[in-house]
């Protein structure tokens, strides 16, 4: 056992140093070179590695290899978004300079908040899943992402009968991904959630890993079941006060209920 637990811990440290060389090699790249495009691609792959390896450090496990085709698919999800083409044409260079890819990511997160509260362009509805699922792969996402997650859904979806197989109506949920969304009707829905007081506990105490495999998942639909989870994890939180209630206590006379 102890063999293999210091076989892990030297898998994991190779893999932290290797995705640490991998983004240092990609901001050296960027601020080394003068074409702004292949500067943009440098940074977005420091990105991609940087939520790999913060995932890998979510989970309490990071392979010692790098998985250079997932980096890339994330790579290409984050050059892909709206915050970061907009950050790229305003300090993309400056950026690559300063040679922190925490700075990087930070810049990124802000511009993202700026831009999510300026007026939104209509846009169809996986457009929106999948630049919130880029984000959550780089492990970018903030709430206002989970949030839009959750407008798109219900924007693009709407209650129908079907036939069942017993022959009986029944309700569904269909739904329409390449529905063309309002861009004020989304953001209007998403401040809706994000004032939601569930949300708000969801995303005070769901660990950040369930949320972006729910967000990965699929469409993503299963953050729109966010009120259930928020009772679930207000239960689990209540089990033990509850258990400390109904404990006996001790006086010096015995035990007393």
């Amino acid at each position: 056992m102890a063999d293999f637990t210091d076989y892990r811990r030297k898998v994991e440290q190779k893999g932290v140093e290797e995705h640490r060389k991998f983004i240092n090699e990609q901001m050296l790249q960027a601020r080394e070179t003068a074409d702004a495009a292949q500067r943009s691609q440098h940074l977005a792959n420091a990105v991609a590695a940087n939520g790999m390896l913060l995932r890998g450090m979510e989970v309490g496990f990071i392979t010692g290899e790098l998985n250079y085709r997932a980096i890339h698919d994330i790579s290409q999800g984050i050059q892909k978004t709206s915050a970061f083409r907009s950050l790229m044409a305003d300090t993309g260079e400056q950026l690559a300079q300063s040679g922190s890819v925490d700075a990087l990511v930070r810049d990124l997160q802000a511009r993202d908040r700026e831009l999510s509260e300026s007026e939104q362009p209509n846009r169809r509805a996986i457009d929106v899943i999948h630049g919130v699922q880029a984000k959550a792969r780089a492990r970018t996402a903030q709430p206002r992402d989970y949030a839009a997650l959750v407008a798109v859904h219900r924007l693009s979806s709407w209650k129908a009968k079907a036939l069942a197989p017993d022959g009986k109506m029944v309700e569904v949920v269909r739904r329409d991904v390449n529905r063309q969304l309002d861009g004020t009707m989304l953001s209007e829905e998403t401040d809706r959630v994000m004032n939601d007081p569930d949300f708000k506990y969801i995303m005070e105490h769901e660990k950040p890993e369930t949320l972006n495999i729910n967000t990965l998942r699929g469409s993503g639909i299963a953050m729109e079941q966010y009120p259930k989870r928020a009772e679930q994890l207000r239960q689990r939180e209540a089990e033990p006060t509850k258990a400390e209630a109904d404990a006996p206590t001790k006086t010096g006379d015995g035990p007393v209920r």
